[in-house]
Formats: C-alpha cells, sequence, structure tokens
C-alpha cells in the first residue's frame, strides 16, 4: 500500500514542477526528479511498511535501492514532462 502511496505522490510532484516551470524541461525534470527521490526516500524509511524487521535492517534495504528509486524519480519526471509538454501544444 505505502508503494502506491508513493507513486502517486511522485506523479503529482512531477505534474506540479513541470506545471510550474514547463520551460526549460530540463531544469523542471532535474528539479522533479530530486524533489521524487527525496520524498520516496523519506516515505521508505519513516512511513510504516508492514515487515517485522528491526528498522536498521530497513534501513539497510532502503539504502540498497537508492539507485533504483534515482532511476524511478528520472522516468516519472520525463515521462509526466513530455506529457505536459504534448498537452500544451
Amino acid at each position: 500500500m505505502i508503494a502506491y502511496l508513493l507513486a502517486a505522490v511522485a506523479i503529482i510532484i512531477a505534474f506540479i514542477i513541470n506545471w510550474v516551470m514547463p520551460l526549460p524541461l530540463w531544469r523542471a525534470t532535474l528539479t522533479s526528479s530530486i524533489a521524487i527521490f527525496a520524498a520516496t526516500t523519506l516515505g521508505l524509511l519513516f512511513l510504516p511498511l508492514g515487515v517485522d524487521a528491526e528498522p536498521e535492517q530497513v534501513r539497510s534495504w532502503v539504502l540498497s535501492i537508492l539507485p533504483l528509486l534515482g532511476f524511478f524519480s528520472i522516468l516519472i519526471s520525463v515521462f509526466v514532462g513530455w506529457f505536459l509538454h504534448v498537452v500544451r501544444k
């Protein structure tokens, strides 16, 4: 459930940032990627994940998937930015 919540938050962040600052596209993509990366990382660290694990173990899991979170944030930012660019034209 937390993963779906964080995915929705990521899409909303990307829409807001790309809508507010549409030009240049690379700056909006970079800004929303950083915001999505920070939001998902903090969400995974501090929201309850529903597992019976030690906090140190959860922290090590989150740190091990940071490259995937970075790729996810860039992918969402590019797709949302491109979608809004096409819709505005």
